[in-house]
């Protein structure tokens, strides 16, 4: 049975609920129908089964008062009736009926997840039909008696809960696109040829879309197979080159009193569309393209296979296609391209576009009305009590000024969001109008619907052309979007005649760089840059000054965009509409080439002039080559300027929201992905350094490829330079201790501070970024700024295990994080390590954690990172540990450490041998030592011995002369320098998840090993001046004490601590930033560590030195039975736990955070925590370190 549109909107407008259910829905009569009455804080509610259905029931509600109770009533309220019948949907309903909220709540395990919606007398129900058309129960489902309670759940779930099913079509689809790619001939630039595939594809899908709504041709359901049948018939393969073209660029582009006759009668009745989707492609222009009929006879086979639907939301039918299906094939096959972007969930879209476009409704509502109104707490209490103010100020003032942007709006995700948000506001407010008494209002609604014949239509292309901003780097993916919005429009229509002309959309989403560009013009500069330029073609741009410039682009666009929503009878109608559109594109698109040739010489300037950025040609052998830059290689960067496209924006302090996804990868050249091009062997990941190297000087050999590398490496040195020296990413640099931390560009960090640099004060941001943001060294300062410049309105972590962004590790952490600018941070709610993209449904909540700053800059002071706290004792912990000195703190009278690396897996590559020789020592990569042990693997390369010295030694001897030529000490002729690598020294691995069984893994290796730099050692040597002189082996800590260190660094207390912060990688920093006791060989328990310790790693003969001066005699004496061994890691394990003052509970929680870990060892450590109890107290200990 399928869903009668027209009558079930008639039930639903005049709010017969119970008539719609049974009559429409096909759902029983209630057995009974009595009005059960509830009291909730002195107030008296009601509810009434008015339908029900295999023991799922649905129940009107309502309040004496005659209003929608407040949340925490609805939730009291559903928990009394969930009490009597488990599924169930509720209708809250005020008492003169205009006003509902349906009220559903999924559940998962224990957790509960409320979905509610509000539907207001007189808005248009489209986006409500759609979710009311999973409830219907077809005839032929009852033959067999009624359904089980489990599937009218399911039907619930799919009405209020859906999950588009999408993947089964997005394979079909990308291998019919590498079909067709081959069809496409005259295009010889494999680029373009990629990129006219999709844009045909994309043109036959959205016409495909209106054919099965019946919108092409007076209902051709079968319109683009049937053309192909008489077009073949007529004659082989001119499908593509004489109907197809006639199609878009005739008919939709056209109005029909502007085709040519032979052009209606090739077509048929086509209804005019406009907005730039069919005008003429530049590659179209650039070449000349045929394509064969099987192209399309293929493409429209595969469609042929699916079910099309065009409602807003989709039905999870296996086989339908809808526009959110679309969205998700769109948006997967642009990110392929686009290294570090990735398919966004719908989840946290909605939220973010919740979290950010409500929150700037209600603030402006309240800010407004404060006089006058008690603040409205959310979206849905102020849209349930709308009266005539609030109506006339959001219809007036707060909706058609917001702006809202996507500065990487790929295929326009968020976008559609962002629109789908709006219009439950604007829907309210135009079905509240009909209701009022106002006749001002009334009379501007009935205006609209008088020139408009679908006021859903309007609304979405009023929000479309009003609201939303979005810019990309790929010009692709901006058509995509601007398709996907398009698609939107067209949905809301019930006929064809609801159809109006697209809205122009070409200056709201635009290609460009977000990040390079300029964000103010200098007028005075830009209009002295035409007067210098005599001869030039700018020079005829130089006569208008740029305020006149702005003037005259702005009133061209203005015009542009109001042009679709002008009817034909106000329009002059001396010149065809589409000409008078192509004459106002035209003008725009050359005022905003010439202004963009002098605005990319400010840049230039810039760059040169003010930075002192030079541009840098890499060579295959030797240094880059410095040349002047030129405009040329600013123009290859396509910046955006932002200060002269959206002038009107920025006029106003900027936009009100931004909500992104950004690119998260690192900006640097990525050798194997470039090679990856050229070589199928090449891959991103499994080639280890020497055969990629092999394979990369093959391909070398061939100098196009190599041409094609060094060009391709050249683009990244001159820009690197602009975003670590532009004062608009001043907080890319990380300061700490005075000193600026060396770390990579990434995108998601420049695009944080971008989007701070484009809001506008008191603007919201929602972005989805990775958790690098509150944790690595190399975002601090952006923490910096989020702290004290923004108010956190919510961090909310996900790990990947669930898999919500494809394609990405499971263990990889990620972001949605929202802040508000202009204020400062003193607490924010957080949660981390979740792993179900629901839960932010309920996210920030009362008990959601708050995380307070001054704690933050207390545990991290270096870093200012973020610890994950899961709760209360988790602080608690915290906090009890920072009583103790952090271990990168300095002391005089103890040992002190220092880490550094010492050779680099890349750069000092040379020096690596995959065949041992008699002169030869090996390299220690990480995996092959493990906690306590440097026997976890073998090694795979081993380093010329005298070589490695010999470049080691030289970066002594540099730092000793500088130290020497600092304090004016003669340095003696035959100064002996010792090497670290001929002691023993503690080392730890770099790459570390906080996911992994453990994380911090520690040992100490013996003599004469040497290290990549993804394993921090120990600095055995330092330079110090004594009496006058310097001693430039002075050793900073005895064999006794790395013993020590090791064992806190391998305690589950310190790996618990840590990984709080880390994500992937441990560095030096966040070592430091870990309080440490600083015991020595004087202190209580010292030597009982030690002792331990020295039996754990001295197990071969290299440790015997070490195991003689600590008093164990002999590797002999080191235990290597696993068991043994077990026992001794519970006990040193028991033993740091009290050195820390923890109770047994909380070293008991603490065991509970390492999942992976085997549960006998966690219970032999709790078990040797209790064995210590009598001997080991922390009295003692606590005054030493005092």
């Amino acid at each position: 049975m399928s869903l009668n549109f027209q009558r079930t909107r008639d039930l639903l407008s005049n709010f017969q609920f119970s008539n719609l259910f049974i009559e429409e829905l096909g759902w029983s009569k209630p057995s009974r129908q009595k009005a059960v009455t509830l009291k909730f804080d002195n107030k008296t509610y009601q509810y009434q089964k008015i339908a029900e259905l295999s023991g799922v029931a649905i129940f009107e509600v309502t309040a004496a008062d005659g209003n929608i109770p407040e949340a925490k009533v609805r939730v009291a309220i559903h928990q009394e009736i969930t009490k009597l019948i488990a599924e169930n949907l509720l209708i809250f309903v005020t008492e003169e009926r205009t006003r509902s909220l349906w009220y559903w709540v999924k559940r998962e395990g224990s957790k509960t997840f409320v979905r509610d919606h509000l539907y207001v007398k007189g808005q248009p129900g489209d986006l409500f039909l759609s979710k009311l058309g999973s409830l219907v129960i077809d005839i032929t489902e009852l033959e067999h008696g009624e359904p089980t309670v489990v599937e009218i759940a399911y039907k619930l779930q799919r009405g209020f809960d859906v999950e588009p099913v999408t993947k089964k079509f997005y394979k079909e689809f990308q291998e019919q696109h590498q079909k067709f790619l081959l069809f496409v001939k005259g295009i010889d630039n494999e680029t373009d040829r990629r990129w006219y595939t999709s844009v045909i594809l994309n043109r036959l899908m959205f016409v495909y879309f209106l054919q099965r709504k019946g919108f092409i041709d007076n209902k051709d359901l079968n319109y683009l197979q049937n053309k192909l049948e008489q077009s073949k018939q007529k004659s082989e393969n001119h499908f593509y080159s004489e109907f197809l073209k006639a199609l878009f660029f005739e008919s939709f582009a056209k109005p029909e009193i502007e085709r040519d006759l032979s052009v209606q009668e090739l077509v048929g009745k086509i209804k005019y569309l406009n907005g730039g989707l069919f005008l003429k492609h530049h590659i179209e222009d650039k070449y000349d393209i045929s394509i064969v009929d099987e192209a399309f006879e293929q493409v429209l086979d595969l469609f042929g296979r699916y079910s099309w639907n065009l409602d807003d939301t989709p039905e999870g039918k296996d086989d339908e296609i809808n526009p959110d299906v679309l969205g998700y094939i769109f948006e997967k096959y642009i990110n392929q391209k686009a290294f570090g972007a990735y398919y966004t969930r719908p989840q946290i879209t909605e939220y973010l576009c919740d979290r950010t476009i409500h929150k700037l409704i209600v603030d402006g509502v309240n800010d407004a009305l404060s006089d006058q109104y008690k603040p409205f707490e959310d979206i849905n209490e102020l849209l349930i009590k709308l009266d005539t103010n609030v109506c006339r100020l959001l219809m007036d003032d707060i909706l058609p000024n917001l702006s809202i942007l996507d500065p990487a709006c790929g295929s326009g995700a968020f976008l559609v969001a962002a629109m789908k948000t709006l219009i439950q506001v604007y829907s309210a407010v135009f079905g509240t109008i009909k209701l009022m008494g106002d006749d001002t209002l009334k009379k501007k609604l009935e205006d609209i619907e008088n020139l408009h014949p679908s006021l859903p239509y309007f609304i979405k292309k009023r929000i479309v052309s009003d609201n939303l901003y979005g810019i990309d780097i790929m010009e692709e993916a901006t058509e995509i979007a601007k398709l996907r919005l398009f698609l939107a429009l067209v949905s809301s229509a019930n006929d064809v005649e609801e159809l109006e002309p697209l809205p122009n959309i070409d200056f709201n989403i635009m290609a460009g760089n977000s990040l390079i560009g300029l964000m103010k013009v200098d007028d005075t500069a830009f209009d002295a840059v035409g007067n210098s330029l005599q001869g030039n073609l700018l020079q005829s741009l130089a006569a208008d000054n740029y305020k006149k410039i702005l003037e005259e682009k702005n009133k061209s666009v203005d015009l542009y965009k109001k042009h679709a929503f002008l009817p034909k009878e106000l329009t002059d109608t001396d010149t065809p509409q589409d000409t008078r559109l192509k004459h106002l594109r035209k003008n725009i698109e050359q005022l905003n080439k010439k202004s963009q040739e002098k605005l990319n010489l400010l840049l230039l300037d810039e760059f040169s002039k003010r930075l002192g950025i030079k541009y840098e040609e890499v060579q295959l052998t030797g240094k880059s080559q410095k040349r002047v830059l030129k405009v040329e290689d600013i123009a290859a960067l396509k910046p955006f300027h932002w200060g002269y496209h959206f002038d009107k924006v920025l006029e106003r302090g900027g936009f009100d929201a931004i909500i992104t996804n950004p690119p998260w990868e690192i900006f640097k050249p990525q050798a194997k992905e470039f090679f990856a091009q050229h070589n199928e062997l090449v891959t991103k990941n499994k080639m280890d350094i020497k055969d990629f190297e092999k394979e990369q000087n093959k391909l070398l050999q061939n100098p196009i490829i190599a041409s094609a590398w060094l060009e391709y490496q050249s683009q990244y040195p001159y820009v690197s330079a602009y975003y670590r020296s532009s004062e608009q990413y001043k907080n890319q640099i990380s300061i700490v201790n005075g000193k600026k931390a060396g770390t990579d560009i990434n995108l998601y960090k420049l695009f944080t501070e971008q989007c701070f640099n484009l809001l506008r004060s008191s603007g919201e941001c929602g972005i989805v970024i990775p958790s690098g943001i509150y944790t690595d060294l190399g975002t601090k300062q952006l923490r910096e700024m989020l702290f004290s410049q923004t108010k956190i309105t919510g961090l909310f972590c996900f790990e990947n295990r669930k898999t919500i962004f494809e394609e990405v590790d499971s263990r990889f952490k990620f972001v949605v994080l929202t802040f508000v600018k202009g204020s400062t941070t003193t607490e924010f709610p957080s949660a981390f390590m979740r792993h179900d993209v629901h839960e932010l449904e309920k996210f920030p909540s009362k008990d959601s954690l708050q995380i307070n700053v001054n704690m933050v800059c207390k545990l991290s002071p270096y870093t200012l990172s973020v610890m994950e706290f899961k709760n209360e004792v988790d602080i608690r912990i915290a906090e009890k540990m920072t009583q103790f000195p952090l271990l990168g703190k300095k002391f005089e009278d103890k040992w002190n450490l220092i880490f550094h690396n010492e050779f680099h897996m890349t750069n000092d590559s040379h020096l690596y041998f995959k065949e041992q020789k008699p002169e030869m020592l090996p390299l220690y990569e990480g995996k092959i030592f493990h906690q306590f042990t440097h026997q976890w693997g073998k090694p795979k390369y081993w380093l010329n011995e005298s070589e490695a010295a010999k470049q080691l030694l030289s970066l002594r001897q540099r730092h000793i002369d500088k130290i020497s030529k600092n304090r004016y000490i003669k340095l003696p002729e035959n100064l002996e320098i010792a090497l670290d690598y001929k002691s023993y020294r503690l080392a730890f691995r770099d790459i570390a998840a906080s996911t992994n069984e453990r994380s911090m893994i520690m040992t100490i290796l013996p003599k004469n090993v040497f290290f990549p730099h993804t394993v921090s050692l120990e600095q055995v040597y330092d330079v110090r001046v004594e009496d006058g002189k310097i001693n430039p082996n002075y050793q900073l800590i005895s064999n006794a004490e790395k013993l020590y260190i090791c064992t806190i660094m391998n305690s589950f207390i310190i790996d618990a601590y840590l990984r709080r912060s880390i994500t992937n990688h441990l560095s030096f920093f966040f070592v430091y930033a870990t309080p440490v006791p600083r015991l020595t060989k004087n202190d209580r328990n010292f030597n009982d560590i030690v002792q331990r310790a020295a039996k754990l790693i001295c197990t071969t003969p290299e440790f015997d030195e070490l195991a003689q001066e600590v008093g164990l005699g002999s590797h002999q004496q080191g235990v290597t039975d696993e068991a043994e061994r077990a026992k001794l890691r519970a006990e040193l394990d028991g033993m740091v736990a009290h050195l820390y003052g923890l109770t047994e509970d909380e070293f008991s929680y603490i065991l509970t955070t390492f999942p992976i870990v085997n549960a006998t060892v966690k219970e032999a450590a709790l078990s040797a925590y209790r064995t210590f109890v009598p001997m080991f107290g922390n009295s003692k200990i606590e005054l030493t370190q005092k």
